[in-house]
């Protein structure tokens, strides 16, 4: 039993000490064609397909404020592959605003710029890029 407890404790430790050993960069998000100043640029870096088709926060959220035309932002996350869910939120309410058909009517975009069709996500894996170096420069385009 003594044993036991200790393998346990072997396991929690080392467990976390992988959790804090990750690896962070900092890089650079260039965000282009923001219709106004008003509201937050909100940002969603996703490391699993349900992560990215969910409407909630992901892991590692962001938010700055609008600025109309263009906005960069560095940000620090750990190295790793992220699908990129970005979206303008005018009002302020902390989710993209849709309309009766259920299409988003603030602006929005993923990651390596890819658009699903017509009122879909794109495939979480034409969003996939990899965050690997410090001041790596990421351009999101809204639409």
């Amino acid at each position: 039993m003594k044993y036991i407890k200790l393998l346990i404790l072997a396991v929690i430790f080392f467990s976390a000490k992988q959790v804090f050993a990750l690896e962070h960069v900092k890089i650079i998000l260039d965000v282009n064609n923001i219709p106004s100043s008003k509201g937050n640029i909100i940002v969603y870096f996703c490391q699993s397909e349900e992560e990215f088709i969910s409407e909630r926060q992901s892991q590692y959220s962001f938010f700055f404020p609008a600025k109309k035309n263009k906005v960069t932002a560095e940000i620090t996350l750990p190295k790793g592959i992220y699908g990129i869910h970005i979206f303008h939120d005018e009002n302020d309410n902390k989710i993209i605003d849709k309309n009766s058909q259920n299409h988003p009517i603030e602006k929005f975009g993923y990651s390596n710029n890819f658009f699903g069709s017509y009122g879909r996500l794109p495939d979480f894996k034409n969003t996939l890029i990899k965050i690997d170096s410090d001041k790596q420069v990421i351009k999101l385009n809204l639409r």
